[in-house]
């Protein structure tokens, strides 16, 4: 595609880019994480990503990388034009959702960051690295002021991008307790993955065959409240604890629908700070694990496997 002097554009090594880039979002953050200051989500070799990404020694971020997708295990990652060829199996329709328009990209109209109305992933992200708002909690009022430029996410943000995470500095994630499957959970990180993936979080009798809560699970509960559930005590020893502010896992991680900057670092010490969301069990960028899961839960319980889910489910370890 060519762009004109008068779009903002200028020529350099041979092509023409957006906005006066040298490169592209992938070119970017393509590299090795030896901190959070910067963040890589492409890296040519393997990260160390240990057995959940969060251990000490670990090079991943919050996100997970692409490398493993990138390199041609397709459900590990999203498959972001750029970095893979189409979907072998999905093509351009992702699970629980309807077809797009092409390719998934970093941003706009096919992607997940910035404006979901701009042509190219540039025009979507355009201005937010320069207006980005630095306070501790983001309203999603804007590109610069939403959660990671996910337009409209709030969410609080580790400043190291949760490069080695602890129960005291992690990302701090918005969540909804819903009591209608219907609800599409305004804000909230989970309500920003079902743009794509909207058969797993809302829509009628997509989530539970009764009354959402009080029903048999169709699929598993997005934006829902652990401590809400009828069966709520088997859920009450979250990540070891007493069923009393229970210390946060980065492990397993839940969403709050408070919209303070301050981190939550334990669960049910307040209302509604035990929301399920997509990423409790999934990486947004991609992981070693089929379904880019934050964990390899078809290997366990061998050695080289991990049980993440019974950092919730409790009763069921």
């Amino acid at each position: 595609m060519a762009f004109t002097i008068s779009s903002g554009s200028k020529v350099y090594g041979g092509l023409v880019n957006e906005g006066l880039l040298n490169t592209n979002c992938i070119g970017c953050h393509q590299g090795a994480n030896v901190s959070g200051s910067v963040p890589f989500v492409f890296d040519a070799s393997a990260p160390n990503y240990g057995l959940t990404g969060t251990e000490a020694g670990t090079t991943t971020l919050a996100g997970g990388n692409f490398h493993w997708v990138g390199m041609g295990a397709e459900r590990t990652g999203h498959n972001v034009a750029g970095i893979t060829p189409l979907d072998s199996v999905h093509g351009v329709t992702p699970p629980g959702g309807a077809a797009m328009g092409g390719q998934i990209t970093c941003g706009g109209i096919l992607g997940c960051h910035g404006s979901s109305s701009a042509v190219t992933p540039t025009q979507a992200i355009m201005g937010g690295h320069h207006g980005k708002d630095m306070t501790a909690w983001q309203d999603g009022t804007s590109v610069a002021k939403s959660y990671r430029f996910l337009n409209g996410v709030q969410g609080g943000e580790d400043p190291n991008f949760e490069f080695r995470p602890t129960q005291n500095q992690h990302n701090k994630y918005y969540g909804v307790d819903r009591s209608s499957e219907a609800n599409l959970a305004a804000g909230s990180i989970s309500s920003h993955c079902a743009r794509c993936h909207g058969d797993f979080h809302n829509g009628g009798g997509k989530m539970a065959a009764g009354s959402f809560g009080a029903g048999v699970w169709l699929r598993h509960p997005i934006d829902f409240d652990m401590s809400r559930s009828v069966s709520s005590t088997e859920y009450a020893t979250y990540n070891s604890g007493t069923g009393t502010a229970n210390p946060y896992s980065v492990i397993s991680p839940v969403a709050t629908a408070s919209t303070t900057p301050v981190v939550n670092t334990s669960v049910y010490a307040a209302s509604d700070d035990a929301i399920v969301m997509c990423l409790s069990c999934h990486r947004a960028h991609g992981s070693p694990y089929d379904a880019i899961m934050r964990w390899d839960y078809k290997k366990w319980p061998q050695a080289d496997g991990y049980n993440g889910c019974a950092v919730c489910h409790t009763s069921k370890n």
